[in-house]
């Protein structure tokens, strides 16, 4: 700690070289960290239907159309 730091200063540059030395998380285990600690489970159901509207549009668009067609 230099003489113009102020105790303070000097934790959280501490901290912050803490964190940065910690392992990169991805962005799924980001998300759930995310729905766990902001206590956000409502968002599970709604981003599985966007998926699986999204997946549906995908395959409907490939040789899977026909197939797609016969369930509606």
């Amino acid at each position: 700690m230099t003489d113009n730091e102020s105790p303070s200063e000097s934790n959280s540059s501490d901290a912050f070289e803490r964190e940065s030395q910690q392992q990169e998380v991805g962005l799924v285990q980001e998300f759930f960290f995310f729905l766990r600690e902001n206590k956000k489970w409502w968002l599970i159901p709604l981003l599985g239907s966007l998926l699986l509207v999204g997946l549906i549009s995908i395959m409907a668009t490939s040789g899977a159309a026909p197939f797609i067609y016969t369930l509606f």
